[in-house]
């Protein structure tokens, strides 16, 4: 989404990040709203939040600097991309910690049931355990979207029916499957949802191709062992890519063994303080305000001058687009115009602790008719 870091002051520029969701469906195919953007340059540093990686990227000059990791981005004709490697999975929110060792839960996943999470190869893989004895306690949380027979292809709408055909009343008491269908994609607040987290043992994903992903974060936080495949292990700094914190799987064929050796491991770990100061957002804000004012050359300022909170969801969220508590009811037009003609306005949003929710309910209950956003102000991945 558009998140409002900074306000511009005498000194300094403001600081506003676009995702590529609204660069490549709102800012680009319309020449007014990107016309709008370049005119905001000389008060605000524009940036770009990377909601996938790119390796066909073609840097763009209207965006001052991009979040991603490091091997997130490969520029086509070899430019330099100014590069700042965090994102919203460097971002964990307080809400996550470890857990007590009496943790109710084996094996935890949290996935939206869309094809590329490998959801599938997650139930054959609990199958192939409960088959060779080990009765384990498993948690799926697979929010699941509206039926929309245009996504068919790409949602995986026949999860209960599947689990219900492959597991017996006897086996489903032991793995329990949550497939809400309610505030999609974030149906629990994140109390809640980290509730689960501290209960469980050892974080599985199932994913061939997704490198950033909060939900492995969540888990390192928390003091899960992470079970899965390599681009999920790119979150994680080179030398922390190993056991106990991480498990590799190079085909499914493995995820059973590495479970249990991840379980096993789990038992003598709870908790990884060199994770916690990587993904923490009471460690990272600290870092991310001095990286900022490195990258774009400004005096270097504190955390304070920032607006910092909940940036796990923040960053991550679309004006206009999505659904439920990942949607900003604002049109980006409207936005981009507000930060060009009332400064004063971004100044007093961004004394609150979600600026752009904030803007968009004023906006919202100053329409004829219209009414405040509902969303909650603080959603979960």
């Amino acid at each position: 989404m558009a998140t409002l870091l900074k306000a511009p002051t005498s000194g300094s520029r403001g600081v506003v990040v676009f995702t590529t969701q609204e660069r490549d469906r709102l800012i680009n195919p319309d020449a007014g709203i990107r016309s709008t953007v370049q005119r905001l340059k000389p008060r605000w540093a524009v940036g770009l939040h990377h909601n996938w990686h790119d390796w066909d990227f073609e840097y763009d000059e209207l965006f001052d600097f991009s979040l991603a990791g490091e091997g997130d981005l490969r520029e086509r004709s070899g430019r330099h991309v100014p590069l700042i490697p965090m994102d919203a999975c460097n971002f964990v929110p307080r809400e996550f910690r470890p857990g007590s060792p009496e943790r109710f839960w084996d094996i935890l996943y949290v996935a939206r049931a869309v094809s590329f999470k490998g959801i599938p190869e997650f139930l054959r893989t609990i199958r192939a355990l409960y088959d060779a004895g080990h009765r384990l306690r498993v948690l799926c949380i697979s929010p699941m979207p509206p039926y929309d027979p245009a996504d068919s292809a790409t949602t995986f709408y026949e999860l209960r029916e599947r689990y219900e055909e492959m597991f017996s009343n006897d086996e489903q008491a032991m793995f329990t499957l949550l497939d809400p269908s309610f505030r999609y994609p974030f149906p629990f607040d994140l109390e809640t949802l980290a509730f689960f987290y501290r209960s469980s043992r050892v974080f599985v994903h199932f994913t061939e191709a997704e490198r950033r992903c909060r939900v492995a974060a969540y888990a390192w936080v928390s003091g899960l062992p992470v079970v899965a495949m390599e681009p999920v292990a790119s979150l994680l700094p080179p030398l922390l890519r190993r056991e106990p914190y991480y498990f590799r799987v190079d085909d499914y064929d493995q995820f059973p063994d590495r479970i249990l050796a991840a379980l096993r491991a789990a038992e003598a770990h709870d908790g990884f303080d060199d994770l916690v100061d990587e993904f923490s957002s009471s460690a990272t804000t600290t870092r991310f305000a001095r990286l900022l004012a490195e990258s774009l050359g400004e005096a270097a300022t504190g955390p304070e001058d920032y607006a910092l909170d909940n940036l796990g969801i923040r960053l991550g969220r679309h004006h206009g687009l999505s659904m439920g508590p990942n949607r900003v009811e604002q049109r980006l037009a409207d936005l981009v115009q507000l930060m060009r003609e009332d400064e004063d306005a971004v100044r007093e949003a961004l004394a609150d602790d979600d600026p752009e929710l904030f803007l968009a309910s004023r906006e919202n209950a100053r329409r004829p008719g219209g009414r405040v956003q509902a969303w909650l102000r603080r959603g979960a991945a």
